[in-house]
């Protein structure tokens, strides 16, 4: 840019590349060191896998460096080089004390074993072997994720002639592809990707933790800036709104709440403000705080971030979110109270977090809401769901406490209300309607609750006459084969077993032995028909209990058994005694 040569340093984000014999094309990304363009800074340092920290020995380790080693530690940078410049214009004595300062620095940091190069950009010197030192990191980087969501935060814009709208950044986590459709946010519009390039060397598809320009089609240079996303569908959640875990650089007197910040998150600056959840700044050097931003964004659990202070001139800190919606969160307490579930803040602590402060989700969201795909996140999904972390009911996934909770909640709205519909249910427990759909099956098994006309009943409105006529046709049929009930074994209508599980549930039928079924009226007859036998005796036998009732042998066992699991006769021997 003209105004970096007047100025003889570096303002915006700069590209170029390095092409390593059988590894490929790496891409660099030049920003600028002076504290005044801090945001610039983050913009091209978000995204970089291993960063190239230059030192001139003449200045040694100046505020802008300190302020690129914060980002760098901030943003989770995997590895860097050091690199000692200028060292045709230093004696060893002051290359040495620089270089000694540097691995002072970087003592007790994630970077503490990395390389420190020395080189001379004027005349080359030392080039080969940083060079040789990036290669050699490069190989010891995690592989970069390829099957996940791709994402690319938009750090410039420009019209092409005969293509139309161009945009470039670094591509994380995924794929793009030509001609597949993507998604622009804040637009929130479906457009298309013409042409992908990297370097200039056209490609059919981007690959992650590469500098790579978009062809797009359906939006224009004016419609798009920096610091949009282009992303696929269903990925990023819009909020105003989030917390936040943040590591404090510098603590200058107590954290005020609705403190003014700005967060630099990818290739964009946020304006909010720093809510407090605890009532008192404690002090700790890393706090889990609300940040509420001026307007809404988009984020994702475990998203980088630094703050600044209105301005972007001094940074605060930095972290990740943790919550990408703190509105959806069932309160300041609830937020607060499951923040022991994280220890090393993986991402199965973040599914089983987010579950619990929001109490239930949505399947369809928990599983869109991550960089990973759909599938990785079912797998830790179906391993919480082992360690009974989490329960799926239907279409929504539940925290274990509260799934007991909504039970007993849909439970007391249908027994405290006369025969509720589902709108209903779901106003009285402020309950989402579809999660009640789902959770109602379920109440109606553990409680005495039927369903009529898409009102359910329970308690003591549950009389005959509120029977739905398909069940109160099976019980008549039951009542009128008297002590021969009925066989589910025996019974080939689905329909008929289930409206007898049914009727033994609300307690209308009882069975003996898991199979034999009798209306609750025989039931009781001959119930009394036993305990009459034991008038003036201790002990009866199954022969006399088989004659009193009528019974054939292979009814009275099971009856008997059942009276003696409702309390009312114990076995000695073979013989029944009262309980």
């Amino acid at each position: 840019l003209p105004e970096e040569k007047a100025r003889e340093m570096t303002i915006d984000i700069g590209f170029a590349s390095i092409e390593y014999p059988k590894f490929g094309t790496v891409s660099i990304i030049d920003v600028p060191g002076h504290e005044r363009f801090i945001r610039n800074m983050v913009v091209g340092a978000w995204g970089v896998d291993l960063a190239i920290l230059v030192i001139a020995v003449d200045d040694g380790w100046m505020p802008q460096t300190e302020d690129h080693f914060r980002v760098l530690m901030l943003l989770g940078v995997e590895r860097i080089v050091v690199a000692l410049n200028k060292i045709d214009a230093a004696d060893e004595e002051m290359i040495s004390f620089v270089a000694a300062e540097v691995e002072e620095r970087l003592q007790g940091t994630r970077y503490a074993d990395s390389d420190i190069v020395r080189v001379s950009a004027k005349t080359g010197e030392g080039v080969a072997g940083l060079r040789d030192a990036i290669l050699s990191n490069l190989r010891k980087l995690a592989k970069a994720a390829d099957a996940h969501k791709p994402y690319l935060f938009v750090d410039r814009v420009f019209a092409s002639k005969g293509y139309g709208t161009i945009v470039t950044g670094t591509l994380k986590n995924g794929r793009f592809n030509e001609d597949e459709p993507v998604v622009v946010l804040p637009l929130d519009r479906e457009v298309r990707v013409k042409k992908i390039e990297s370097h200039h060397s056209a490609l059919e598809e981007g690959v992650p933790s590469q500098r790579t320009a978009l062809n797009l089609s359906g939006v224009t240079v004016d419609e798009i800036h920096r610091g949009y996303i282009v992303t696929g569908k269903n990925f990023f959640t819009r909020s105003a709104d989030v917390v936040v875990r943040m590591r404090f650089l510098e603590r200058r007197g107590d954290l005020k709440n609705n403190t003014g910040i700005e967060m630099l998150v990818g290739a964009t600056a946020l304006k909010g403000k720093l809510i407090l959840l605890d009532d008192e700044d404690s002090g700790d050097e890393e706090r889990v705080l609300r940040v509420r931003f001026d307007a809404p964004w988009y984020f994702y659990p475990g998203q980088r971030f630094i703050v600044t202070h209105p301005g972007g001139f001094l940074i605060i800190g930095g972290g990740e979110v943790l919550l990408p919606d703190y509105r959806s969160a069932g309160g300041r307490k609830i937020v607060l109270k499951y923040l022991t579930m994280f220890s090393r803040y993986t991402r199965d602590e973040y599914v089983r977090y987010i579950v619990a402060v929001r109490r239930a989700v949505p399947w369809h969201w928990i599983v869109s809401i991550f960089p990973e795909n759909e599938r990785t996140i079912e797998k830790i999904i179906e391993t919480l769901e082992e360690q009974n972390a989490v329960i799926k009911t239907g279409d929504f996934l539940l925290e274990a406490g509260f799934h007991s909770e909504a039970l007993s909640m849909v439970a007391g709205a249908i027994t405290g209300s006369l025969g509720p519909n589902l709108r209903e249910i779901a106003d009285k427990t402020g309950l989402d309607l579809e999660l009640c759909r789902f959770l109602v099956p379920s109440v109606m098994k553990q409680h005495r609750i039927i369903e009529k006309d898409g009102r359910y009943f329970g308690g003591d409105s549950v009389t005959v006459d509120a029977l739905p006529d398909e069940k109160r046709a099976v019980l008549d049929r039951l009542r009128a084969r008297s002590i021969e009930g009925a066989e589910l074994d025996r019974t080939a209508d689905d329909a008929e077993k289930r409206n007898l599980g049914d009727l033994i549930r609300l307690g209308f039928a009882v069975s003996l032995d898991g199979n034999i079924v009798l209306h609750r009226e025989v039931y009781d007859g001959l119930k009394r028909k036993v305990m009459e036998l034991f008038d003036g005796r201790d002990k009866i036998s199954i022969p006399e209990a088989k004659d009193a009732t009528g019974l054939s042998r292979k009814y009275i066992i099971p009856m008997l058994n059942r009276m003696e699991g409702d309390g009312l006769i114990k076995r000695i021997g073979d013989f029944r005694m009262k309980a």
